[in-house]
């Protein structure tokens, strides 16, 4: 009767030492989980994260051929007044005998000086403004390309950690230390 008794309390000992490492092991299983679950969810913001800086770049290089392109013009435009000027003075000092017609050729030469001016003018003031433009959304995205890029950091820290966590929890708890 007593080597039953003790048997039963071994046996109900040994049953209470499964249930509890059984309740250890649902723990760390749904710990895992939600780490498994977390890690996915920061490697996603990961990925937008460098999508972002990608976007930066792509429209850092769009307003660069921009500025390129008005500062193209801006030359033309200069080429087309020296041409002007060059063409005026050539009036002044050519003898012709026919002054009406070199009136004509010197107001028309005018005009065209004018126009020239006033295009160098138009564009050089749309490119400074461009200029100021972009010189804050680029001050503005490299601000959020430093908060994104200190994000991804502390992300990957995390990332790196919750890792850890789960080589941890694999060797941890599968042995019941009782």
């Amino acid at each position: 009767g007593e080597e039953i008794d003790s048997l039963q309390k071994i046996h109900v000992f040994n049953m209470q030492k499964l249930k509890n490492s059984e309740l250890r092991l649902a723990k760390a299983e749904q710990k895992i989980r939600e780490l498994a679950l977390n890690i996915k969810r920061k490697e996603e913001l990961i990925k937008e994260l460098v999508r972002t800086g990608k976007d930066a770049q792509s429209v850092s290089r769009q307003y660069s051929l921009k500025i390129s392109k008005l500062e193209q013009e801006i030359e033309q435009a200069k080429r087309e007044l020296a041409e002007a000027q060059k063409q005026l003075q050539e009036l002044d000092s050519e003898e012709l005998r026919d002054t009406p017609e070199k009136v004509m050729l010197q107001k028309e030469c005018q005009k065209k000086m004018e126009a020239a001016k006033l295009k160098v003018q138009r564009e050089a003031r749309e490119l400074e403004q461009k200029v100021a433009q972009m010189k804050h959304q680029q001050s503005q995205m490299q601000k959020r390309l430093c908060e994104e890029t200190e994000k991804k950091k502390q992300l990957e820290a995390e990332l790196q950690q919750d890792q850890q966590q789960i080589k941890v929890g694999f060797f941890l708890f599968p042995y019941d230390k009782d």
